[in-house]
């Protein structure tokens, strides 16, 4: 009999199918995916243990679904219980109507491309071109051009996280090795920085410019269950500040239509933070909670912001986007053909089209079956209109040595 059941690779825990006394060495198998972990302390029959270290505010994967969020820091092979674990499983009123009443909309596709993990989606209004990204296992940068419907595709040797137009041709990057240009006419990055040099499990995920062109950009390890990730700016000059840390999987960077106030998501731990914003010198007051998701399913990934100052939220292993006010409340819920939107951005004439990047990655062949459009480009009209991103302001100075 096997001593312990650990059914999905990304689950956090496995469960005890016979008790194990203090000390026992577990191997753990899901699918290709082998693990081994001692056993910290007793385990008692159908009692969960951790399979990794785990920090506190981390929801707990078992059987591929969210569980609850960690009260405390939990080491590897140590039991998982009440003790440590608390439910979130309590929609907050406010969420409820929206939530039982989602919208259906008319959804196409953009493009033949289909990503492992799509992200980012660029709209840049100069070429009328539409650019986004494949995270890992196949990293790329794809772009389609909407007059001519030509499409590219940059293959990358190592894993990007976001892209960001600049005033120039040139775009900025967060990839696994730290910041970068990419020149798309000659298909080629040029490294300017890795903030994170002495951390290799690392990488750059989500990013975005702020008013006054600025990039920001957060890093997270995506094999780790501690809060490794850190948010960062660079600034015009190239130059670069940490800024915040305790980040899981930081995603969803937004401003409100003021700028006083910053968003990012924390997918991992099922929440949207917002910050007050001081555009001028580029820093942060207090972060406080602007959504709490712990109990929907999936995390909120990608985001952006539209002209009215709705945030809409990709919810990924959700099967929908989230429009939420100023206040955080859910304003409307768009279900979408597939589980995995990643992120989502306005585009097209008068920036009327709202683009969705999704994933298949994780996908059985059930799922994939299911799913043909997943790892698409979905187009939606969802009634309201964006804007245009903000482009990074590189100086003079800067460019001359990207």
């Amino acid at each position: 009999m096997l001593p312990a059941s650990w059914l999905a690779p990304n689950d956090d825990v496995a469960t005890a199918l016979r008790d194990l006394p203090a000390g026992t060495d577990v191997v753990l198998r899901s699918g290709d995916v082998t693990r081994n972990v001692r056993v910290r302390e007793a385990i008692a029959l159908g009692h969960k243990f951790a399979i990794r270290d785990l920090a506190a505010g981390l929801r707990i994967r078992k059987y591929g679904e969210y569980i609850g969020r960690l009260t405390h820091d939990v080491a590897t092979g140590a039991w998982v219980h009440d003790h440590n674990l608390v439910t979130s499983a309590h929609h907050h009123r406010e969420h409820e109507r929206a939530w039982a009443h989602p919208v259906e909309l008319g959804v196409r596709t953009l493009g033949d491309a289909r990503t492992t993990v799509g992200e980012n989606p660029l709209y840049d209004a100069r070429t009328n071109r539409l650019y986004w990204i494949d995270v890992r296992d196949t990293p790329a940068i794809h772009a389609i051009d909407l007059t001519t419907r030509a499409e590219r595709r940059w293959a990358l040797g190592e894993d990007i996280g976001s892209i960001a137009l600049t005033r120039g041709p040139l775009l900025i990057a967060g990839l696994r090795s730290g910041f970068a240009t990419f020149d798309p006419q000659a298909g080629t990055l040029s490294p300017i920085v890795d903030p994170e040099a002495d951390r290799p499990g690392t990488r750059m995920n989500d990013g975005k410019c702020d008013p006054s062109g600025r990039f920001w950009c957060a890093s997270m390890n995506p094999e780790s269950g501690l809060a490794e990730g850190s948010l960062y700016v660079l600034e015009p000059d190239l130059s670069y500040r940490r800024v915040h840390d305790g980040y899981f999987t930081p995603n969803g960077i937004a401003w409100s239509l003021d700028g006083a106030t910053l968003y990012i998501a924390d997918t991992r731990r099922g929440a949207i933070y917002a910050f007050p914003f001081d555009a001028s010198r580029g820093t942060l007051g207090d972060r406080r909670t602007f959504a709490d998701l712990g109990a929907l399913p999936g995390g909120p990934d990608g985001a952006t912001i539209d002209a009215e100052g709705g945030l809409w939220s990709a919810q990924f292993d959700g099967a929908c986007l989230i429009r939420y006010d100023a206040q955080g409340r859910m304003d409307r819920v768009v279900r979408l053909p597939v589980s995995k939107p990643t992120s989502c951005a306005f585009g097209g004439p008068d920036h009327g089209e709202l683009y969705v990047t999704t994933a298949t990655r994780g996908l059985d062949a059930s799922a994939r079956a299911s799913q043909p459009l997943a790892g698409r480009v979905l187009v939606l009209d969802v009634g309201v209109r964006g804007l245009p991103p903000v482009r990074f302001d590189m100086q003079a100075s800067a460019r001359k040595s990207a």
